[in-house]
């Protein structure tokens, strides 16, 4: 096993370095698209978020928010108060500025390591502007419905929360942690605000420009076909047409080029809003080597963060089955209606009601560890 994986990295590198090389005009292309695509969307939409969230934590108000909601942050996740920020953030902002604001929080340590590596597990998401803009006009034909995708994704990820976090040691919050290094005055901080926000605007422009490169490889070499083709029985026994499962496979490695592909399959709403809550949830594989890349210049871990985007995509795909039912006017008017299946019903139902005992769970071992014998 130790030999596989061993031999496993320098193998792909080489199948990488063959792609490019057979398919060098594809190759080209597809750089090209990808950086368009970060210059003209991701960069103008992010970089202002990436500035805001360095002031927000030099200036202080991250402390004086984190006083402000340190005990409903501290009663739903037992979470240092100053955490409240980078959720904020996460939820404003977009991938990664969650995880930038984690980062920095940590850095400036007004948070612990421990509070930051559980606090990346949902503070780190899609934002209003992408999820309106993208996943709402752009592939669902209705800024409505993307209002509705986005309030799913944040409740998703704050019940995903409640998941990937321990319940609270005792009764009362504690304090919020106030900053331990020295004031900096605010034309340092502006000027390392925007030197910072630039690099990492610069690091997603980088990470977008080549999955996207990597997925035309990937599609071309006929792996895409393969990874789909697997999804393909789950897809059907949820009520999903075959040709559903390319789109998500793109997806699941860089999100806007999975959701650019739904709109042509003229998908029912019932399939098409939870596969789109889905992938915003998940983020792809570009927003987790994105976060990756942040975590490292800090000594963080990213497995809760890993772990976290996994679930927040599931449980927002069941909210989005839960709202396609309830509400059913307010769906996408270009798609055909058509009910969902019976097996896509129950999903919805089994994940709130796992929710809801973890919650419970949580409840009860955080009063059995404030009050032990």
């Amino acid at each position: 096993m130790k030999k596989v994986r061993a031999l496993g990295f320098p193998a792909a590198a080489l199948a990488l370095f063959a792609a490019l090389t057979l398919w060098a005009g594809d190759a080209a292309q597809a750089a090209r698209e990808g950086l368009t695509l970060s210059l003209r969307t991701a960069v103008p939409a992010l970089f202002p978020f990436f500035v805001a969230g360095a002031l927000l934590t030099h200036s202080g108000l991250a402390a004086l928010l984190g006083r402000a909601l340190a005990r409903p942050v501290w009663m739903l996740y037992g979470l240092n108060g100053n955490c409240a920020a980078a959720l904020v953030l996460g939820l404003a902002g977009g991938y990664p500025v969650g995880a930038q604001a984690a980062c920095e929080l940590y850095r400036a340590e007004l948070i612990s390591k421990r509070d930051a590596e559980l606090l990346l597990g949902f503070c780190n998401n899609s934002g209003p502007a992408f999820i309106l803009g993208v996943a709402g006009v752009a592939v669902c034909g209705s800024a409505r419905t993307g209002a509705a995708l986005y309030v799913i994704h944040a409740l998703a990820a704050l019940l995903t929360g409640l998941v990937v976090t321990p319940p609270p040691k005792g009764v009362r919050a504690p304090a919020p942690r106030p900053a331990a290094r020295g004031t900096v005055s605010p034309a340092a901080a502006l000027v390392s605000a925007v030197r910072d926000g630039f690099g990492i605007a610069i690091n997603v422009t980088a990470f977008v420009t080549f999955f996207s490169v990597a997925l035309a490889m990937l599609r071309r070499a006929g792996v895409l076909r393969v990874f789909a083709h697997t999804l393909s029985p789950v897809l059907t026994l949820l009520g999903a047409p075959v040709g559903t499962a390319d789109a998500l496979a793109a997806g699941a490695v860089e999100l806007t080029n999975g959701l650019a592909a739904l709109p042509a399959l003229r998908l029912s709403p019932h399939v098409l809003l939870p596969l789109v809550s889905f992938l915003l949830g998940f983020g792809g594989l570009s927003v987790h080597c994105q976060t990756l890349s942040l975590l490292q210049s800090c000594g963080l871990s990213a497995r809760r963060h890993t772990l976290g985007k996994a679930l927040h995509g599931v449980i927002a795909a069941a909210l989005a089955v839960i709202w396609c039912r309830a509400a059913p006017s307010s769906l996408p008017v270009f798609a055909p209606a058509a009910p969902p299946s019976a097996t896509a019903a129950l999903v919805p139902g089994l994940v709130v009601l796992s929710v809801i005992v973890i919650r419970l769970l949580r409840k009860g071992s955080g009063k059995a560890r404030s009050n032990p014998l």
